[in-house]
């Protein structure tokens, strides 16, 4: 009998009948849709005054997406809970995402308060809804069926980030695209600056989006036989830290370090020889020495040519202050990084509520209405985990760092599978992406225009064929 919901007919509920090859099919689109929405949308807003705004809608049509499609397998039973054990983590962390927005509302007598807990701080939408996309992001690329879907989205997410770097060489030359990271105000940067932010809204998320790009990236360019495929994530990787290098910001550079220290740790690791039939360069070792050879140039060229600045607390107060209005003024004397200030505002948010944190995207609000706190106060701790605990409590963090560990020994055990056969190199590009981005975390920021992309790949990590390769080819 042909299953049905709730006793509607047969043709209302066509997705529950669909063949099984058609159910990945779906799911690969809907994922893939995860990152071509949100990239389109960012397309038209650039440089367009406020129409940041809908950087939320773009990410809720996807994650809700994602969601709705989950619950539909679910009613399929093409999926079981009780095979993914991450998803009861994520459920753990939408309640208590959940309890924080509702404690808002409980507490607080200020509608602008209980707006920006479900919809986000002006200029960031990181509310309540932007955590449940991100959740929904994950939870359906659990679920990716076929192998060859990872490449797909892997080549995908490639695009992206080549679409983003070239708007990021043009928002780094003075006739380029506009951008909100020229002629910076003197008290914290050098006039005449062009630091390029892609379609990330800030040098540092654009950073962070790097980090995500070039550790696939590079795993790519190095293990695929595809020499096309090859060639084209070497190019991308090289472009990758070549804008990153423009951003004048750490972020790039600690992520990146990170992907090449995960790199040459799996190389010394990996026992299998590897010779590829095309191609001048036949080994994956070589091929990694190409790349770190081009990236030592680029660096030389940049440094020689216009120098290497890292102005982090600049772009941070640029970002907010100068930017959004959202938080209270830079001290002119002050010297503290930027991360000593994050974390001495952080810390002093979760004492006072440790359970639930302030809510959703308050860290900003929580801190510009305290007089002593209006100088040097930001929206953001540029520390993840940090972050984590001030707006939805300390609960919240032990999950998500128990998600990640358990993430990490799920990919290091898949690991063993690349070591075995060396085609499967999305293996260590997921290892390696997802690795890198969590190590820059602690620098950085989760921002709505990056986050879904890390939250994708941390999904794939999770999905039944990474269970039972011999499932689905």
């Amino acid at each position: 009998m042909p299953r049905t919901i709730f006793g509607t007919t047969e043709r209302s509920n066509f997705i529950l009948n669909m063949k099984f090859e058609t159910v990945a099919k779906w799911i690969n689109g809907i994922l893939c849709a995860c990152i071509i929405v949100p990239l389109v949308g960012g397309m038209f807003i650039t440089g367009v005054d406020k129409a940041s705004s809908f950087l939320g809608s773009f990410l809720y049509a996807t994650g809700f997406s994602c969601i709705l499609f989950f619950i539909v397998q679910l009613l399929r039973k093409d999926i079981k809970l009780t095979n993914y054990p991450a998803a009861f983590l994520i459920f753990g962390l939408a309640l208590l995402a959940g309890a924080s927005y509702y404690k808002v509302v409980l507490t607080s007598d200020s509608q602008e308060y209980i707006n920006t807990a479900i919809l986000g701080e002006l200029g960031r939408y990181e509310g309540l809804l932007s955590l449940l996309a991100y959740f929904g992001i994950f939870l359906l690329a659990m679920t990716i069926m076929k192998r060859s879907s990872v490449k797909t989205i892997f080549d995908i997410l490639i695009g992206a980030g080549i679409v983003q770097a070239v708007i990021a060489v043009m928002q780094h030359i003075p006739w380029g695209f506009p951008s909100d990271f020229r002629d910076l105000p003197a008290l914290l940067l050098l006039k005449n600056v062009h630091l390029s932010s892609g379609l990330a809204d800030s040098p540092i998320f654009y950073g962070s989006f790097l980090t995500l790009v070039t550790g696939v990236a590079i795993a790519g360019a190095i293990y695929d036989e595809n020499i096309i495929r090859a060639r084209v994530y070497g190019a991308s990787a090289a472009l990758f830290f070549l804008t990153g290098l423009f951003t004048s910001s750490v972020v790039p550079l600690i992520g990146t370090g990170a992907v090449l220290i995960t790199i040459l740790i799996i190389e010394m690791a990996r026992k299998n020889g590897i010779t590829f039939a095309e191609g001048k360069i036949k080994t994956p070792n070589k091929r990694l020495a190409v790349i770190i050879a081009a990236f030592a140039v680029i660096f030389a060229l940049v440094y020689a040519i216009q120098g290497i600045y890292l102005r982090d607390k600049a772009i941070a107060y640029s970002d907010a202050f100068y930017r959004l209005y959202i938080v209270g003024s830079p001290s002119p004397i002050h010297t503290e990084s930027l991360w000593a200030i994050g974390a001495d505002k952080s810390l002093a948010l979760i004492k006072s509520d440790p359970l639930l944190g302030v809510g959703p995207d308050l860290m900003a609000k929580s801190l510009v209405y305290n007089e002593e706190l209006a100088v040097d106060s930001i929206d953001r701790s540029y520390n993840e985990y940090l972050y984590t605990a001030v707006t939805r409590g300390i609960p919240s963090l032990i999950l998500y760092a128990a998600l990640l560990v358990m993430t990490f020994i799920r990919l290091f055990k898949g690991m063993k599978e690349f070591f075995a056969d060396g085609k499967m190199w999305f293996r260590p590009a997921l290892l390696t992406a997802v690795l890198a981005y969590s190590v820059q975390a602690f620098f950085s920021a989760s921002a709505v225009t990056v986050a879904p992309f890390f939250w994708l790949l941390m999904g794939i990590a999770w999905s039944g064929f990474y269970r039972d390769g011999n499932k689905v080819k």
